[in-house]
């Protein structure tokens, strides 16, 4: 039961992170870059998590010198890298193209998996990654066609290999800590991608443009809602998950990120909807069906 419920988690992180289209989309819409739309995605997230760690106690931050390593390596190099690698391949490439390139990651993953935990490289793992990222492929509409150049098929691959970092380093935090400590974790990991953010962007001029949209109450709890349902719950989720899911597994699972964006896209921006979407959506469902029935998640 509780595995099952680790999987459930993961699925719901993948969902949380795949609304991020929602809030861009309006963002973008209020003269917000992709870099600001990350920097206060990060940013709220990193208060609302420490917030919470605080209410447990200042205890809590009472980590081992390796403990806070991990989380800078975890916050600079996966939570920060990835979404600067996403958005440089967004510019190069397009928005499809960089969603199948961000989710590579399960390859390296499973290779990471092999050689510091041994995991086994499983055939239900490979068809669930197979049928995984053609589904993804399928339901972005790169079967319309898409230019590609050596930049930004370098970028995206690098944003695939960062998102990978993320299950890789909480799986050694967790063994270092007894398997204890997933909102910290989250909560350190944020504090250090905002270090990150904040050299990428001009504070101030986020301050001015949430001021210029006019209502600046709702737009601070817009920006609230934002973190919350981009960051907080995703990356607590996915963390928690962690605890009893393989890194390799829960990295396909949360392929329900870019089925999610897509059913948001389609039904709520009103974007396009063929044949090969809803087989792209098919795929992906299965793929997340095959992996809940393995034996890794039964036991």
């Amino acid at each position: 039961m509780k595995n099952k419920l680790s999987v459930i988690f993961i699925l719901l992180s993948g969902a949380l992170w795949g609304s991020s289209c929602l809030f861009v989309n309006k963002l973008t819409e209020w003269g917000f870059s992709s870099f600001e739309c990350t920097a206060i995605r990060v940013f709220i997230g990193t208060l609302i998590l420490n917030a919470a760690v605080m209410i447990g106690g200042i205890k809590r931050y009472k980590l081992s010198l390796a403990s806070y390593g991990l989380c800078a390596l975890s916050g600079i190099c996966s939570v920060f890298a990835m979404c600067v690698f996403y958005y440089n391949c967004m510019t190069e490439t397009s928005a499809a193209v960089s969603a199948i390139l961000l989710y590579t990651a399960p390859i390296f993953v499973m290779i990471m998996s092999v050689i510091f935990f041994k995991e086994k490289i499983t055939a239900k793992k490979i068809v669930a990654f197979c049928l995984a990222i053609v589904g993804c492929a399928l339901v972005s509409g790169i079967a319309s066609g898409v230019s590609m150049t050596p930049w930004g098929l370098l970028s995206g691959v690098a944003s695939g290999f960062a998102y990978s970092l993320y299950g890789i380093i909480t799986a050694f935090f967790l063994k270092l800590n007894g398997g204890k400590g997933t909102l910290i974790f989250s909560a350190l990991s944020f504090a250090f991608a905002s270090v990150g953010a904040c050299l990428t962007v001009n504070p101030v001029e986020i301050v001015r443009k949430a001021v210029a949209v006019g209502n600046l109450p709702l737009t601070v709890l817009f920006f609230i809602c934002f973190g919350l349902c981009t960051a907080v719950l995703p990356y607590v989720f996915y963390t928690k998950g962690l605890e009893r899911v393989p890194p390799d597994v829960a990295s396909i699972l949360a392929f329900s990120e870019p089925l999610t964006a897509a059913v948001f896209g389609i039904f709520v921006l009103g974007q396009s909807f063929d044949v090969f979407q809803g087989l792209g959506i098919i795929l992906v469902v299965g793929a997340i069906i095959i992996l809940n029935i393995s034996k890794k998640t039964q036991n």
